[in-house]
Formats: structure tokens, sequence, C-alpha cells
């Protein structure tokens, strides 16, 4: 067994194995979900920003249902990941799988803790092995959400988010959630390996 995988502390004598869910129908919801945002940013641009019809009040409610649907499955997928690595790797994460959601909500630390924990789920799956995508995916979502607010409101004056610029950020965002997405479940489809003892 690889060093990176094995179980380490005192959970790994009877840790939650039985936790274990295959991640694969919430990877595959939340992309789709993902990638039907990422089309509909694509329209916008192409159909005039701010004067697309998706955008206007009569299709606004549903581009506000799909981007809480992006939200709540990409949540759930991101729950389910943790909970599996806890099972692939126990007693070796800092923070609880509720905790997992909860980070997201927190102010300031919902600026870098997922970061984190993203990490851990996908070192759990696997060797340590292209961080980068997530560092990118994590630029990106900082940019493209806090620092686009904080841009908007203190040097436009303004909260017209339906930009090319906007949609570009967002779509590009799209893209590398979806990678991470892919990356992070094709390391826990195998599932917890063999437990060992040193004794």
């Amino acid at each position: 067994m690889e060093r990176h995988s094995m179980p380490v502390g005192p959970a790994a004598a009877a840790g939650p194995r039985h936790h274990f869910r295959d991640p694969r129908g919430a990877a595959l919801v939340a992309q789709c979900f993902l990638a039907c945002s990422g089309i509909a940013d694509v329209y916008v641009i192409a159909t005039g920003g701010a004067e697309s019809p998706w955008v206007k009040e009569d299709e606004i409610l549903l581009a506000a249902w799909l981007q809480l649907a992006c939200w709540f499955s990409f949540l759930f997928w991101f729950y389910r990941c943790r909970r599996n690595a806890e099972a692939i790797a126990p007693g070796s994460h800092k923070w609880t799988p509720a905790f997992a959601l909860g980070a997201w909500i927190i102010p300031l630390a919902m600026w870098w803790v997922p970061r984190r924990i993203a990490l851990d789920i996908h070192r759990a799956g696997g060797p340590p092995r292209d961080a980068w995508l997530i560092n990118a995916w994590w630029c990106v979502w900082l940019v493209d959400g806090p620092v686009s607010v904080a841009v908007h409101l203190l040097i436009l004056h303004q909260t017209d988010y339906d930009t090319p610029v906007d949609h570009a950020l967002a779509i590009l965002d799209t893209i590398l959630a979806i990678a991470v997405i892919r990356r992070v479940t094709a390391g826990q489809v195998a599932g917890p390996l063999p437990y060992v003892t040193t004794a």
C-alpha cells in the first residue's frame, strides 16, 4: 500500500468504511448542471450580455433556479467525497464532513478553507498530484466571486454582473470545476483499500 493511502491514527483500527458511497452519480449530476450553467453563460455573451433574453425578468427566475441547482448538486458531491475520504484515509483529516459544508458559508473562512478540504479529499484518493488544478479552479472562483463583487461595488459602483468579462470568468470557472469533479471522483472510484496492521 502506498504511504499516501495508508490509514493513520487511532481511527485506522475501526475506520468508517461503511460510509463509502460511489461518488460517480453525484459527480454526473453536478457536472450536468454546471455544463448547463456554462452553456447559459455562452448564450448570454452571444445574445448581448445585459440585453440577453436569459437575464430579462421573465427568464431570471429560471437562471436563479439553475444556479441553485449547481450549488446544491456541487455541495452534495463535495460532502459525499469528503465522507468517502474519511473511509479511504481515516484519521488523516483536519475538518469533519459536516464542516466541509459549513465552511462555504463562514465569513472569511469560505475564501480559504474549502480549498484546503478539497486538497485533502483529493490526496486521500491517490498520490498528491494535480494540486494545480484545484488551485487554478479556486483562484478563478475567488476572482469570479468575492473579488468580482468587490470590484463592482467599490470601483465600478454598479451591480451589473452581465458583462462579457463576468460571464467569461463564469465559463472558465465552470470548466475548471467540472475538471476538478472528474479528477477527484476518479481518485475515489476504487473505494477504500484494505487496512494493514503494523503489529
